[in-house]
């Protein structure tokens, strides 16, 4: 019986399922059921509307971040920060690695990507120095046949290690992730 309720509350997607349509179709031992479905934290119950609806825990997530804009908005910058948090412990364990090739035909990865991409900068820049970081992708990643993550991982560490050098902007369809906002423009200091 339990397995046949908790198919049904899942099988409801993201609008739930009613609990007197639940108990209608399941019977009186299912209080009982979902009772110690929610002191497990399998399931959710909340009021929508007058009446009390169940949902397993993904669905109410999708649920809320559907119908909640608020939900909506910190579940977003949630994300950003696993991202950016992603992007930093990956960007940690490349700073201190020695690698020897990280794009072909450079002997010393680290200054061959940092002149490619001054030049890179200098031929996209604007009258006033910026240039987006996604033009500048495009150009090194054609070339060197690099992938996206790749390039950017690189660049984040280039802009990193020399602060006095290069400033980011936020903005821009794709760029760095810093303290989840993208900074989408680079340029010369």
């Amino acid at each position: 019986m339990r397995d046949s309720i908790v198919e049904r509350i899942s099988s409801a997607g993201p609008s739930g399922i009613k609990k007197t349509d639940l108990k209608r179709v399941v019977g009186k031992g299912c209080d009982d059921i979902i009772q110690e479905l929610l002191d497990k934290e399998e399931i959710i119950v909340d009021k929508k509307g007058s009446a009390y609806f169940v949902w397993t825990k993904k669905n109410y997530l999708t649920h809320l971040s559907q119908k909640d804009p608020k939900f909506k908005i910190v579940l977003n910058m949630i994300n950003s920060i696993n991202q950016t948090d992603t992007v930093n412990e990956h960007t940690n364990s490349q700073h201190g690695a020695q690698t020897t090739v990280l794009l072909q035909g450079y002997t010393d990865a680290n200054v061959g990507f940092e002149k490619e991409f001054n030049q890179c900068l200098s031929e996209s820049a604007t009258s006033i120095g910026w240039a987006p970081f996604s033009q500048i992708r495009k150009k090194i990643c054609e070339s060197h046949n690099i992938s996206r993550e790749r390039f950017y991982s690189l660049a984040s560490d280039l802009v990193e290690t020399h602060r006095e050098k290069y400033e980011v902007s936020t903005g821009g369809e794709e760029g760095l992730l810093l303290r989840g906002l993208v900074h989408g423009f680079v340029r010369n200091v």
